[in-house]
């Protein structure tokens, strides 16, 4: 960029101040909207008639060359539509964020184009001073793109390098083409990352405009000792102007005779006004001072003029100077007057906002207990549909019970109906089983006393007799043996029985899901108990056949010669004949 050649100095420097919460009422964001409707006032036909009946120096005429911006949230700006958009971003920042009353919590910022780059507009602007009319000039920009790319990069430096929150704390505001002098206003916040979670932000003011124990000299005599608020504004003030230096803009590195002067609006207007009004009466007197010179040759008269004209302009000098100072004071006094104007607008504009706001409460107020109301009605519809479906579910629920206690009842009274009808099969098989060994027993019994018979017959009534009685307790033994047999059976029914009965109690009735596992058991039992009913049975009659054996065995042994030994020990004769 090429340097722009002017009789001007060029000052690169930035204007600075803070809104605590103590100072704005509790809640900065009144003064923040109000602060942003002045500076992006060409957003709002009303807001822009409202500024220009406040403050003289806006032309109406060039607002249309204003930029408002806003922060879009990836590192850059674009063009504002509503101040609405800068507070919204501003409200998402600040969300979640803790920060003490006294703390400063917003920073604004002022950069004026350099008189280097402007074009000066002479006698613009007409004021009245003490009664009399000043006029004085108004700077324009020489090059309208080039000053835009000015006062963007300016405000880009002091993000990087100022601001602790960075270029993401800049919210947005408005590059200004309609007043005395070009500049850009713009809001930042306070905020930086926090160092152990840099997803969340911390209020430290303090790392930028104050003493901060995170921020000392790294070298040089102060080395380890924290910055000076003071020191870190003067350093930003020069990195500024060295900056933009750097990159061609048309500026001084030197610093401004009132570098430690604050550039507040209202008092360099009216400082100029009283400069300009000075500068025309020193030209009025040097003209007629030159007049006078010119014709000292001429008259003597003329000299005396001279002489009474240059005491006139000393007097004038020295009303100048009271009117100075009369200025001065009468510039405290509208200040003064202004500011309190402006308490008591915003007062009124605030009682307002409260009127709104709790009327606007009121309405949501009674909207939400009818909502509510019908809310509570809907509920109440649907616990009285609730209770009918629940009753039918319990109805349903009963039914289904009732058909599932008969259902079982009836599959458990036909498995018990099967299980009896087998049960009986069994003893029946059992008990017949049981007849025809105890009618076997008693047959071989019959047929053992027969032979008993027969051999009484043979040898004698004696021996018959006995024979008789053999036979007798033999056929009262098998008879015994038999009603055994069939008792064991009968209890074994019984004991099937009383196992159905306690098996369905307690299993079938409380569980359906039993049916198989007691059909089984049921056939287990049933077979266990026959086929050990029929084992018993099994053994007793071989038992007694033993013993039926071992006493023909002891009872009819051979005699040494052939002979069988008869009953009382005598033997017989081979051929079957006594000796």
């Amino acid at each position: 960029m090429s340097k722009t050649s002017t009789a001007q100095k060029g000052r690169a420097a930035f204007n600075l101040r803070h809104l605590r919460r103590d100072n704005c009422g509790g809640d900065t964001r009144g003064d923040r909207k109000r602060l942003l409707k002045e500076a992006m006032r060409e957003l709002d036909p009303q807001d822009l008639a409202h500024q220009a009946a406040m403050n003289s120096n806006i032309v109406v005429a060039d607002a249309h060359l204003n930029v408002p911006f806003v922060n879009d949230g990836n590192g850059t700006f674009r063009r504002a539509a509503s101040v609405e958009e800068v507070l919204a971003y501003q409200d998402a920042r600040m969300d979640g964020v803790r920060v003490q009353k006294n703390s400063f919590e917003t920073s604004l910022f002022v950069v004026h184009l350099p008189k280097s780059m402007c074009v000066e507009v002479p006698d613009f602007y007409t004021s009245t001073v003490d009664g009399r009319e000043v006029k004085r000039a108004r700077l324009v920009a020489r090059d309208y793109d080039e000053a835009k790319e000015y006062l963007e990069e300016s405000m880009r430096w002091l993000a990087e390098n100022f601001i602790p929150g960075g270029i993401d704390a800049v919210a947005g505001g408005d590059m200004n083409f309609d007043e005395s002098t070009p500049h850009i206003q713009f809001q930042a916040d306070t905020f930086s990352p926090k160092p152990d979670d840099p997803d969340k932000l911390r209020c430290r003011p303090g790392i930028a405009y104050n003493t901060d124990e995170s921020v000392r000299y790294i070298s040089g005599p102060k080395k380890g000792k924290q910055i000076s608020g003071n020191q870190k504004f003067i350093d930003a003030q020069r990195g500024l102007r060295e900056h933009m230096y750097a990159l061609g803009y048309p500026v001084e590195l030197d610093v401004s005779e009132r570098h430690n002067e604050s550039l507040n609006l209202d008092r360099y207007v009216e400082q100029q006004d009283r400069e300009r009004d000075l500068a025309n009466r020193e030209d009025e007197v040097e003209r007629k001072h030159s007049s006078v010179q010119r014709d000292v040759d001429a008259a003597a008269k003329d000299r005396k003029q001279a002489a009474e004209e240059l005491e006139r302009a000393q007097q004038a000098r020295e009303e100048a100077q009271r009117v100075q100072e009369n200025a001065e004071q009468q510039a405290r006094e509208v200040a003064e007057r202004v500011l309190k104007e402006a308490r008591e607008k915003a007062e009124q504009d605030a009682e307002k906002i409260r009127g709104d706001a709790q009327k606007d409460a009121e309405q949501e107020l009674g909207l939400a207990e009818a909502q509510a109301e019908e809310l509570l009605d809907r509920a109440k519809e649907v616990e009285s549909a609730a209770e009918a479906k629940l009753k039918r579910v319990e109805q349903e629920a009963e039914q289904l019970r009732s058909e599932a206690r008969e259902k079982a009842e009836q599959e458990a009274e036909q498995i018990r109906s099967e299980a009896r009808e087998k049960a009986e099969q069994e003893a029946e098989q059992i008990r017949s089983d049981a007849r025809k060994e105890a009618e076997q027993t008693l047959g071989l019994a019959e047929a053992q006393a027969d032979e008993l018979l027969d051999l009484a017959e043979e040898f004698g009534s004696e021996e018959h007799d006995e024979a008789t009685r053999d036979a007798a307790v033999t056929r009262e033994e098998a008879e015994q043996e038999a009603k055994i047999i069939i008792e064991e059976a009968t209890q074994s029914l019984q004991e099937i029985s009383h196992v159905d009965q306690d098996f369905l109690r307690v299993e079938i009735d409380s569980n359906p899901e039993m049916k198989q596992r007691y059909r089984e058991i049921v056939i287990d039992r049933t077979q266990e108990e026959s086929a050990a009913v029929l084992r018993r049975a099994l053994e007793r009659i071989a038992k007694r056949r033993q013993q039926e054996q071992q006493r023909d065995h002891d009872g009819d042994k051979e005699s040494p010669d052939g002979g069988k030994e008869s009953p009382d020990g005598d033997k017989e004769s081979p051929d079957g004949g006594k000796p």
